[in-house]
């Protein structure tokens, strides 16, 4: 009994021993470890940094935002894995996941997509020109500036611009990035209407106010000619120095003999938009081109030529094969006041600045069968003037008090089928006194004076000179009334007009 006494306190010691061991090994305190987070936040598009973006992360830790680098710190979080969560306006919410480990700083760059927008942009702002805006140059920038200037908005535009003169509004340029487009060739005196429309895409457009601006008028010019330099007959207006060269028709017909309204409020001219030559008139700037006749500018060897503002512009005449008629500005009340001698066709005439009398061309069926007659304003009394002279004889016009004519003449006599001419001269020839001028004293050898008119104050002539070749240019010259101080004044020009 003794020895099971003995026994059974061992047993119970040993016991009690373990169970200290046990208790002592379950109240171990494991260490804890810390690492840090860096961050960058950059455009998933342009790869820019992104500020004030939120930063959250699972399991929680603190909250910050990036700074003006993009950039964001977490320290002394515990190690393992934290899913980051970035949000900020205007961009999708993107979350990365990360490991931290013990006294190291995991680094995270995390690229935020933009969001869709679901707000159309608003209207363009600040215009230039501005609304309204006057004395505006032929050609210039128009500018804008957009509601909310915002780099992360993809904004394009649509350009609408018209004339006061169009029925429609006209898509100038479309899907533009910039805020500037530029505009070209306007017409003086014009008013002109534009809008911007801004697009984030196909369905979110918002339309921009109509804005309008007019060109300055027009300079009052009062040299006019025709010219083929772009390739077809148009017609221009300059002063001498032809350092402002308005074109004042683009058309794909052949434009040209401009003649000014005594009022200058008018250009009349020749075209042969529908086959043959008829009048046409237009603005001062080129607008509201009309066409007068309905009867063709026609008749032998005739290339438009052969028409006429009245003195007061109320009225043309002009030539249609034999017959020489009379109509009004705006088409009405055709007349038929003379008939050209047997075998004749009437080819070019003037009224007299008086009105009191018409000079007209007559012509055969050979271009230099020409002799030039006056008669009276409604036609009577036809009287021949210059008779038919070997050579050429064209061009015949009024000197400023009515008392003379103009005209010119082939001197050298020459006579062809094709109408070349080898010297041609310029005359004046007194009406009722024996007067008469060659002013074509000075012309260089081998070329033409053709188709003169007086200058507004009689005291020159403007004209055409060109090789008798016919293969270069032809310019235009002034020139005094006794054929001194011959000036160029416009190049690869023709048909002038100084009024």
């Amino acid at each position: 009994m003794k020895h099971s006494g003995k026994f059974y306190r061992t047993f119970v010691l040993i016991f009690l021993g373990l169970m200290f061991l046990y208790s002592c090994k379950e109240d171990t305190i494991q260490p804890v470890f810390f690492g840090s987070i860096s961050g960058l936040v950059l455009d998933a598009e342009t790869n820019e940094p992104i500020e004030d973006a939120s930063i959250t992360t699972a399991p929680p830790t603190s909250s910050i935002v990036t700074n003006s680098k993009g950039e964001f710190l977490i320290e002394d979080i515990k190690v393992g894995s934290y899913s980051i969560s970035v949000t900020k306006t205007g961009y999708n919410k993107k979350t990365v996941s990360v490991a931290v480990k013990e006294n190291q700083v995991t680094e995270a760059t995390i690229f935020l997509e933009k969001a869709p927008t679901t707000e159309p942009p608003g209207k363009v702002i600040n215009p230039n020109p501005a609304n309204n805006a006057t004395d505006q140059l032929r050609e210039l920038d128009l500018s804008w500036q957009p509601a909310i200037e915002d780099s992360n908005l993809q904004l394009t535009f649509d350009v609408y611009f018209y004339d006061a003169d169009s029925p429609d509004q006209t898509l100038l340029v479309s899907d533009l990035a910039d805020t500037t487009v530029h505009v070209q060739d306007l017409v003086y005196g014009m008013t002109y209407f534009w809008q911007v429309n801004s697009k984030l895409s196909d369905t979110l457009i918002t339309d921009g106010d109509v804005w309008t601006f007019t060109t300055r008028q027009m300079p009052d010019y009062n040299f006019l000619y025709s010219s083929d330099r772009s390739g077809n007959f148009e017609i221009y207006t300059s002063d001498t120095s032809e350092t402002d060269v308005i074109r004042l028709t683009n058309r794909p017909f052949r434009d040209w003999w401009p003649r000014l309204k005594p009022n200058r409020t008018k250009i009349a001219f020749s075209s042969d938009e529908n086959g043959e030559y008829h009048i046409y008139t237009m603005d001062r700037n080129g607008k509201n081109v009309f066409r007068v006749t309905t009867l063709p500018i026609a008749g032998f060897n005739n290339n438009g030529s052969g028409f006429s503002w009245s003195p007061d512009g109320g009225k043309f005449v002009y030539s249609h094969y034999n017959s020489l008629y009379t109509i009004d500005e705006n088409g009405a009340n055709l007349n038929l006041i003379a008939t050209a001698p047997a075998g004749r066709n009437f080819r070019e005439c003037e009224w007299s600045p008086m009105g009191d009398k018409i000079v007209v061309l007559t012509v055969g069926e050979k271009v230099y069968d020409s002799e030039i007659y006056l008669m009276n304003a409604d036609g009577t009394n036809m009287t021949l003037f210059v008779d038919n002279l070997p050579g050429i004889v064209e061009s015949p016009s009024f000197s400023i008090d009515g008392s003379s004519i103009l005209f010119t003449h082939d001197v050298s006599g020459f006579e062809s089928l094709t109408g070349r001419q080898l010297n041609a001269h310029m005359f004046i020839k007194g009406i009722t006194d024996s007067t008469f001028i060659d002013l074509s004293v000075n012309k260089p050898n081998g070329t033409n004076d053709l188709h003169p008119r007086f200058s507004p104050n009689g005291a020159f002539v403007i004209f055409e000179n060109t090789t008798n070749d016919n293969l270069n240019p032809t310019d235009i010259w002034i020139a005094d009334i006794i054929g001194e101080e011959r000036t160029k004044v416009f190049s690869d020009a023709q048909t002038p007009e100084w009024r």
